[in-house]
């Protein structure tokens, strides 16, 4: 049985104790204040009796009508306390109905007492026959009274009797009963010594064993109570305690093996870093040369690409003026395809060698001061006409609370903004696309360029930023581009401090925020990504 258990059995069991102990109680009382009540009401009818006699000893010597009604007055109550006395037992029944006929008897002869003596004062009857009569009367009421007085005695006896034989069988059932406690308590205890206290003394002993470090001790304690489940998560841990202990040993002699090798490897850790530091320092000669070969390859790549496609695209366009002669519609048609693509071409490598520079620290930053409305003005200007081929409105707003003046490099404000322009006109088929100049709480200024075009997905809104990437694949087959130029905006966004966000939603439009901090840049002064500053 578990502790549990057997504790709340043993409480039970001392409630049952408790309450039968306070019911015996309880009854033993009740019956004790039954015979008590009963004897105190034998005891007033005694002193009734008394009195009746002596009020007809009163009555017989003075004949007086206040003898009479006093009489009859006690009489009646002495049947009150007869009617309202409660029996003990069968055995008082003949006695109390002997009381009652008595006190019947005794009532009808103190009336022919009466009688017999008003016929003799008023003459109907011989004074003296009168007389004796009521003596005769007289020695039977005395008679009877005695009798009464001799059955309440008896009554009275068994009253007492019978209290004194419930006080003792009260106090027999509460010893009983506190010796049969007495000794459940005592097996408890006995029990409990058993199956708790002295496995408990064992864990005790085993604690110490194990505490003194010899961790093989086990408390042997087998049971299915709390003690017992105590006893095997004891011996559990003891058991992991050992094991624990042995991996320990054994990582004390690896790490003592693994120490050994590391102090023979320190003595030849200098030797190690020295070659090390050789081998980064010719790589770092490498890379540095490298570098250096990639920006003259860029360098010259610039003008000898750029020297052919300039001659390509500006003899193009003389045969397109027909300054050569005239064409076929279909040469036009040919010789437009190639100037077209050779301006692709040319912005495409304008584009690779901004971002190189840009990537390569060389974005000189050239910090002047000029007005916002100005250069707002000129790029709407020039994005007109391109805007009006493709039926687009293009408008623009500075806000009043937006600056008259700010100080940046303007030419990289004004790419980032021709980038992002032509990028809303682009994708642009109808509406409109509209910049709005704002100042924002901590006195930067916002350069917003709202279209309503057709939208990037939430899943690329990022990285429309990335370098050739484009939003929406099947937009490369409609929508010429390279893009980078995104990804050049942002570096150069950057380069004067400042930075690109977008939102967008398909098939609504986008909105792209250039944010310029309320101080200029540095000048020649360049932070790239990886928060890596640059001096130029």
């Amino acid at each position: 049985m578990r502790i549990r258990t057997r504790i709340q059995l043993s409480a039970l069991l001392a409630v049952l104790i408790a309450v039968s102990v306070a019911f015996v109680l309880i009854l033993g009382m009740r019956a004790v204040e039954r015979a008590i009540d009963r004897n105190d009401k034998v005891a007033e009818s005694l002193n009734q009796i008394f009195e009746l006699s002596m009020l007809t000893t009163d009555y017989l010597v003075h004949y007086e009508p206040r003898a009479e009604r006093q009489w009859r007055a006690m009489h009646a109550e002495l049947e009150h306390v007869l009617s309202g006395l409660a029996l003990v037992s069968g055995a008082d029944e003949p006695l109390l109905a002997h009381v009652r006929e008595n006190s019947a008897e005794a009532y009808l002869l103190f009336d022919e007492i009466t009688v017999a003596h008003e016929r003799g004062t008023l003459g109907e009857v011989d004074p003296v026959i009168s007389r004796e009569y009521q003596a005769r009367l007289a020695a039977r009421l005395l008679v009877v009274m005695q009798s009464m007085v001799s059955d309440s005695v008896t009554l009275g006896e068994r009253s007492s009797l019978e209290a004194i034989t419930a006080q003792q069988r009260t106090f027999a059932l509460v010893l009983a009963i506190a010796l049969s406690g007495v000794s459940v308590m005592v097996v408890i205890g006995v029990s409990t010594n058993r199956t708790i206290v002295s496995p408990i003394l064992v864990l005790r002993d085993s604690a110490r064993e194990v505490g003194r470090g010899r961790l093989s001790t086990r408390s042997g304690i087998r049971s299915s109570d709390e003690v017992g489940e105590l006893a095997t998560a004891f011996d559990g841990m003891v058991a992991e305690l050992q094991q624990s202990h042995t991996m320990l040993e054994h990582e004390v002699t690896d790490r003592r093996r693994a120490e050994r090798e590391l102090s023979e490897y320190r003595d030849h850790l200098e030797q190690l870093v020295e070659a090390r530091t050789a081998e980064l320092l010719a790589l770092n000669d490498d890379l540095r040369q490298a570098t250096r070969a990639k920006d003259d390859f860029m360098a010259s790549m610039s003008h000898e690409l750029r020297t052919p496609l300039n001659s390509i695209i500006g003899f193009t366009d003389i045969m397109l003026k027909r300054m050569a002669g005239d064409l076929t519609d279909e040469q036009e048609r040919q010789l437009t395809m190639v100037l077209h693509s050779g301006q692709q071409l040319l912005s495409l490598i304008d584009d690779v060698l901004d971002l190189a520079r840009l990537e390569a620290g060389r974005a000189r930053i050239d910090v002047t001061s000029f007005h916002i409305a100005e250069a707002i003005g000129m790029l709407i200007d020039m994005m007109s006409p391109i805007a009006a081929g493709q039926r687009v409105a293009l408008n623009w707003i500075v806000a009043e609370d937006a600056p008259e003046i700010i100080s940046t490099d303007r030419g990289k404000l004004e790419q980032i903004m021709l980038n992002l322009l032509s990028n809303a006109v682009k994708f642009t088929h109808e509406g409109a696309v509209e910049v709005i100049v704002s100042a924002r709480p901590d006195g930067s200024v916002a350069f917003e360029v709202r279209d309503t075009g057709i939208g990037i997905p939430a899943s690329e809104v990022e990285a429309v930023f990335d370098h050739f990437h484009q939003a929406r694949p099947d937009t490369s087959k409609i929508y010429a581009g390279t893009g980078l130029g995104l990804a050049i905006s942002r570096r150069l966004a950057q380069a004067i401090g400042g930075t690109i966000s977008v939102t967008s939603e398909v098939g609504v439009g986008s909105v792209f925020t250039l944010v310029l901090p309320p101080e200029p840049p540095e000048a020649d002064v360049f932070v790239a990504e990886g928060d890596s500053t640059v001096v130029l």
